[in-house]
């Protein structure tokens, strides 16, 4: 078979699978704060319990391999500036939390971000998680690997309790929906928009194709590299994003809040 002929083929494959969940996503969202994503999160006051106390619903982590140890932060530097460890500061609040949750229908992402390079750095993530068996049974909890990742081909050699962020033009991600745990993509991909009116209409028009993709996969989706206001919260939320990207967590959950007495669906 010559290499133009398996390239199509793969390309054929990978629109079939898009509409053959094309059922999935035909109601509209209701908004909690549950849909907001704490991105950067190290940076906050208290990482991941501050996140996790205000209900948000994906807590993104950034995590660097030094030697044996691995530690959150967004680059080296961070890790002697600001020092934070993955088992210490995510995972022990994480197997505390969960133990402690009364709300048997909450479930949280864990978004890790591989800094380093993949294989070894997630061979120790899932080390320390493993150390935690609570952790992989309950399905309160779901670890997204999104950064440096291995081949979508070695995907299912990973135990069933990890996920990978899904990159909607990546036709192997397709191939390996059931292990993606939700899709991530650049908002500058598709658009220049600062956040302050409408976004132009031919922009729009790309965004809400790849979110009409992303949901035709029964998944959920976030943009980052996007504007973070009040405003783009609120086209976000008229687009149908999943998962709201912001660094500002208390006035994202503060609206969030402020939408769910509006449409009745607190808890």
């Amino acid at each position: 078979m010559s290499i133009k002929l398996f390239r199509k083929k793969h390309y054929l494959l990978y629109w079939l699978v898009i509409f053959s969940f094309h059922a999935g996503y035909s109601q509209s969202l209701s908004y909690a704060v549950s849909n907001g994503h704490a991105h950067n999160d190290y940076e906050h006051n208290l990482p991941f319990i501050q996140a996790y106390n205000l209900g948000f619903g994906s807590i993104e982590a950034d995590v660097i391999l030094d030697r044996d140890t691995l530690y959150v932060g967004h680059n080296h530097r961070d890790i002697f500036s600001k020092p934070l460890f993955f088992e210490k500061d995510y995972i022990q609040p994480l197997n505390k939390a969960l133990q402690e949750q009364k709300d048997t229908t909450r479930k949280v992402i864990l978004l890790i971000d591989l800094k380093t390079e993949a294989v070894s750095t997630l061979k120790r993530v899932m080390a320390v998680i493993e150390k935690y068996p609570l952790l992989t049974k309950t399905a309160a909890v779901q670890f997204v690997i999104t950064g440096n990742q291995p081949p979508a081909s070695d995907f299912d050699a990973y135990p069933a309790y990890i996920y990978f962020d899904g990159n909607i033009n990546n036709p192997a991600h397709i191939q390996h929906i059931a292990r993606i745990g939700m899709f991530s993509d650049n908002f500058r991909k598709y658009s220049s928009w600062n956040g302050k009116g409408a976004i132009p209409v031919e922009e729009r028009k790309k965004l809400d194709a790849v979110i009409k993709q992303v949901h035709a996969l029964n998944k959920r989706i976030r943009f980052w590299g996007c504007p973070d206001n009040l405003h783009t919260w609120q086209v976000f939320m008229k687009m149908q994003v999943d998962y709201i990207n912001t660094d500002q967590i208390e006035q994202l959950a503060a609206y969030l809040h402020s939408v769910e007495k509006k449409t009745g669906n607190q808890k």
